[in-house]
């Protein structure tokens, strides 16, 4: 979808507030677009720590209106009932999510939702109905896959048809030492907080892989279990997984923000807890293509690679190695192969370049203009189904349909139909 762009406005101030001072929600105000950077003003800030809140201030003073600081709230909703905005950003932990969202929806605001949107079909039916009822205001939601080279020039690659029909993808996610101890890092590891792994970090791979097949799941199946990665003597544990060893590192933001804003309670991967530490996932998508997801912990590096099976060729590519490579039957010779390189310019922000380019998309669409959101509220419940999904076949044992999941929140067929035609 995109927003109608507002050109008398086009020198006016934009209020914004921010819902959860962290690490994520610094992302987006470091990657205010140069143009908007006079306009954009950080007004309010909601988070329960004080002292946070104080960092967040302090390292983003520049937004702050000269002669001015923002107004500190406990909570978001005092925030939104008090404060007079032009947009919100809402990047507290997962399960607070929704009633910030509701409430912002309700007042017509641009937002800026980090994922996972809710971590329940409950809340997620809540938020639809929200979004069904609000006026005006667009939704982005923070699936920065989207918004990478990388997966930008994957979609185009298979969309453009030179891979024939699709009939299978493979795809992982691997964490290593430092994003696995995130896992671990604060509300995280509380599965009830975080909605669990494959909703709190893997909801964006599986949004990714239906933006690339343009096709929703339609079944999956799915095993996890903690091997390595829970409670045992001290002398199996290994080093670099214990507290003492440091804090789990993300993979965006620069060092000063990462010191000012990391949350510092680190629990143990050892310690009894909900997550497990790999899951393999068997997708069947509407269109036909069939899917595997593997996403393992504890690993040496931090990878996400994929490789797309087509008719008429074959995609490999690693969004680290900034790399795809493609391969096609040789029409000279009936039993050769032709290859072909593709280099991915990656810009400067965290998560391989996405990050500026969706900072730009929101910042745009707040300061009125239009702008194409690649992630809307639609896509934003869509990922989480499907990750509950995953959950409960790894729990059951069992593979889920999704089709009743998505009938608790959207309705009937032509309800959801509706809605994918809004959500553009």
């Amino acid at each position: 979808m995109a927003a109608m762009s507002n050109p008398e406005n086009s020198t006016s101030p934009i209020r914004v507030g921010i819902i959860g001072s962290g690490l994520r929600g610094a992302s987006y105000f470091r990657n205010i677009p140069a143009e908007l950077a006079d306009r954009v003003q950080l007004v309010a800030i909601a988070d329960p720590d004080q002292d946070r809140r104080t960092a967040f201030a302090e390292l983003f003073a520049a937004q702050v209106p000269e002669g001015t600081t923002p107004t500190g709230y406990d909570d978001g909703l005092e925030l939104l009932h008090h404060e007079d905005l032009d947009a919100v950003v809402v990047a507290s932990p997962n399960f607070q999510h929704v009633p910030y969202a509701v409430e912002a929806m309700s007042q017509s605001l641009p937002l800026m939702l980090e994922k996972p949107v809710a971590t329940t079909v409950e809340d997620l039916a809540t938020l639809w109905r929200a979004h069904t009822e609000r006026t005006a205001g667009e939704t982005v939601v923070g699936f920065v896959l989207r918004y990478t080279p990388f997966y930008s020039a994957v979609r185009e690659i298979v969309q453009s048809g030179r891979l024939g029909e699709i009939l299978a993808v493979e795809a992982n996610e691997n964490l290593g030492t430092g994003l696995t101890m995130v896992q671990y890092r604060g509300w995280r590891q509380d599965t009830a907080k975080s909605g669990g792994w494959m909703v709190e970090k893997c909801c964006h791979d599986m949004d990714i892989l239906s933006h690339l097949l343009g096709s929703r799941p339609s079944r999956v199946f799915s095993m996890a279990s903690a091997l390595h990665l829970r409670p045992r003597p001290e002398a199996e544990q290994l080093p670099r997984f214990q507290p003492s060893a440091g804090t789990g590192e993300i993979d965006f933001g620069d060092a000063a923000t990462n010191e000012a804003l990391r949350d510092t309670m680190q629990h143990s991967p050892y310690a009894p807890s909900n997550l497990p530490d790999r899951q393999v996932a068997t997708i069947e998508f509407e269109n036909g293509t069939l899917a595997t997801f593997t996403a393992v912990m504890a690993q040496p590096k931090t990878t996400r690679r994929l490789r797309i099976f087509g008719t008429e060729g074959l995609l490999e590519g690693d969004i680290s190695a900034e790399t795809i490579e493609l391969s096609f039957p040789d029409p000279n010779e009936s039993t050769g192969m032709t290859t072909e390189q593709v280099e991915v310019a990656v810009g400067g922000s965290g998560h391989h370049g996405g990050d500026e380019v969706l900072g730009d998309t929101f910042w745009h669409l707040a300061a009125g203009e239009q702008r194409t959101i690649r992630a809307g509220l639609v896509d934003g419940i869509d990922a989480v189904l499907t990750a509950l999904s995953l959950q409960r076949s790894a729990e059951s044992g069992a593979p889920v349909d999704l089709a009743e999941l998505r009938t608790q929140v959207f309705g009937t067929a032509d309800d959801l139909r509706e809605a994918q035609r809004q959500d553009g």
